[in-house]
């Protein structure tokens, strides 16, 4: 369980949770979808061929990657979510497509392009040590015209009454600049919400984005990009943000927690578990929740808070692990955290 709240949480007042989850929240994940595939087994010998491990293969599993685990973690949440992508036309996009469907997560939005195969990350496991990885991708940019596709398809979304937009970019070349740049534009103009999981190294083409949440390695090289010079994380940060006209900035640090900049303040939120075996997937819970909040009419600080609390659940699982509306539910009852849970008032989020 995550370690004891800080004294200071304990003296906020009591933000209120809807008990039956967001699902009055409606989210649309954009950006690159992969399928992770395990084979697990046990080795016992080493090949005669050569100086490897021999793996007798016991049990193999697919599970969604990438931006598709942003939208498990919207799903974990109870609040509705549509992803928007691409997927080849092969096994591996049919299968992903499928299981994103039985979950529950909207896929009419997908696009299937042939030539560029989906992005697949096969590991082979031995117990909890992963012998090797294999990847089946291509990283350019998405032609014109599927990219031109995508867009009408996340304009058509839109259109339908959105609460908040997820740009989950891994560098796999879905995102690209004129596709991010229109994607911000035309939320912008309807008033929703954009947050933005960067891995590029320049920020420029996500400027005027709600929220940017890069981890503080990933926040180093885009200050190095845009030559933002110090060593002061708040400093740097802060003009970032106003470089960017983003309203906030927040940085996850890993064990030293999360680091939330907004125009006229900063707040440092510590790390709140106590056991970590994996983080895995903790920016994706991190940046699904506090967008699932902010939909939900949470301030950001205090999305913030709860992406903090449900990060700290993840990371005691095992790979990458979407939050779970029953555990984090137990967690806010507890009331120790700064969280109450309680009804829905007009649809919003109200404190105590």
């Amino acid at each position: 369980m995550p370690q004891n709240p800080p004294a200071e949480l304990t003296k906020l007042p009591p933000v209120l949770v809807p008990a039956g989850g967001f699902t009055r929240a409606s989210v649309l994940v954009v950006g690159d979808l992969m399928l992770d595939r395990y084979i697990l087994g046990d080795v016992t010998r080493i090949s005669p061929e050569a100086p490897v491990p021999v793996l007798a293969a016991k049990r193999r599993r697919s599970v969604p990657g990438g931006s598709a685990n942003v939208a498990l973690n919207v799903l974990g949440l109870r609040a509705s979510v549509t992803v928007a992508g691409v997927v080849g036309d092969d096994e591996a996009g049919r299968e992903l497509t499928a299981i994103l469907s039985e979950t529950g997560i909207g896929t009419e939005s997908l696009i299937v392009q042939s030539g560029r195969p989906t992005t697949c990350k096969t590991r082979v496991v031995c117990g909890n040590h992963q012998i090797v990885r294999f990847d089946d991708e291509v990283c350019d940019d998405l032609d014109p015209s599927a990219s031109g596709r995508l867009l009408a398809q996340c304009k058509a979304r839109l259109d339908e009454g959105i609460g908040v937009v997820i740009l989950s970019d891994y560098a796999k070349g879905v995102l690209t600049v004129s596709l991010t740049e229109s994607l911000i534009a035309e939320c912008s103009r309807r008033g929703i919400p954009v947050f933005v999981d960067p891995k590029r190294s320049s920020y420029l083409p996500y400027a005027g984005a709600t929220c940017i949440t890069p981890n503080q390695r990933e926040f180093r090289a885009a200050s190095a990009s845009m030559a933002i010079q110090g060593d002061d994380l708040l400093a740097c940060g802060s003009l970032m943000r106003s470089l960017l006209s983003c309203e906030s900035l927040l940085i996850t640090q890993g064990a030293d927690g999360m680091t939330l900049i907004a125009p006229d303040r900063a707040d440092h939120l510590p790390a709140l578990a106590e056991e970590v075996f994996d983080v895995s997937g903790a920016g994706d819970t991190v940046i699904a929740t506090a967008a699932v909040a902010v939909a939900a009419g949470f301030d950001m600080l205090s999305a913030v808070r709860l992406a903090n609390l449900a990060a700290s659940l993840v990371v005691r699982h095992a790979g990458t692990a979407p939050v779970r509306w029953s555990e984090l539910s137990s967690l806010l009852l507890s009331g120790h955290y700064g969280f109450s849970l309680g009804q829905e008032c007009r649809g919003e989020l109200v404190e105590a």
